[in-house]
């Protein structure tokens, strides 16, 4: 038992047209290995983390911007015994046109300010005004050609780019990792070898994350989080309560209540 330590807390709102707003107290848990299709900034604003992200390493620290573009591979954990606090938001992908930005680690004054603007747009100013502060922090943080943490090339590549899409539009039901392998006259290890070396992360926790990426959206719709894991392919309730929490830091009935409409 910790005496005085602060209840865990996440707190997610919709961001109309741009994505959510996330703010995290007291959280003590890591976050397993995932990837979302949407740009994710956030502020450390209290506590140490070891965080991987596409395979490298780097320690965070408060005032660190935490940057990830569509589709980048991360996970993290507490490294100093304390507790993380921290805000984010979620950006869609289509509101930047596909622009990668610089990361996953930002230590650059002016765009911790930026960031700061987003909140105070999004607690006191107006829609437009909030988009005009997300844009403004984008262009702060859009990367040189190729990016900070590019994403590497490799063998059978084309095989993990249609195991993915497969993926993708199969959610529910998709076929087995080596029945995907068979069709690519591929080994189920090489198949496994070429994804992580594509996506930094493996197939089945990629797809445990598509998952929950979709029930976030069936939640905001106001399915009901038991038939949204039916739907999305998880076993029962349970297992998607699970997987939620170890991404998102909360379970889909507390995102369904702060985000449904």
């Amino acid at each position: 038992m910790h005496f005085g330590r602060e209840a865990p807390e996440c707190v997610v709102a919709l961001l109309p047209g741009i994505g959510e707003r996330r703010r995290y107290r007291g959280v003590v848990q890591p976050f397993a290995a995932h990837s979302h299709g949407y740009y994710v900034i956030g502020l450390v604003e209290k506590g140490r983390r070891s965080l991987v992200c596409n395979g490298a390493a780097f320690e965070l620290v408060p005032g660190d911007l935490v940057v990830f573009n569509p589709g980048d591979a991360h996970g993290c954990e507490q490294s100093d015994g304390g507790v993380l606090a921290y805000d984010s938001i979620a950006v869609d992908a289509e509101l930047l046109d596909g622009v990668r930005l610089r990361g996953p680690k930002v230590s650059d004054p002016a765009a911790v300010e930026a960031f700061r603007e987003v909140l105070r747009a999004v607690e006191e100013g107006t829609e437009i005004q909030t988009a005009e502060a997300v844009l403004y922090l984008c262009e702060l943080l859009a990367a040189e050609e190729g990016g900070d943490v590019p994403l590497p090339a490799g063998l059978h590549e084309d095989a993990a780019q249609r195991a993915m899409a497969h993926f993708c539009g199969h959610l529910a039901s998709p076929a087995s990792l080596s029945a995907l392998a068979a069709e690519e006259g591929l080994s189920t290890y090489a198949l496994i070898r070429a994804y992580k070396r594509r996506f930094a992360i493996t197939p089945m926790r990629h797809l445990a994350s598509l998952r929950v990426e979709c029930a976030c959206r069936l939640l905001r719709e106001g399915v009901e989080p038991a038939a949204v894991a039916a739907e999305v392919g998880f076993a029962d309730q349970a297992h998607l309560t699970r997987a939620f929490k170890q991404r998102l830091g909360t379970t889909p009935g507390a995102y369904q209540r702060m985000t449904g409409r």
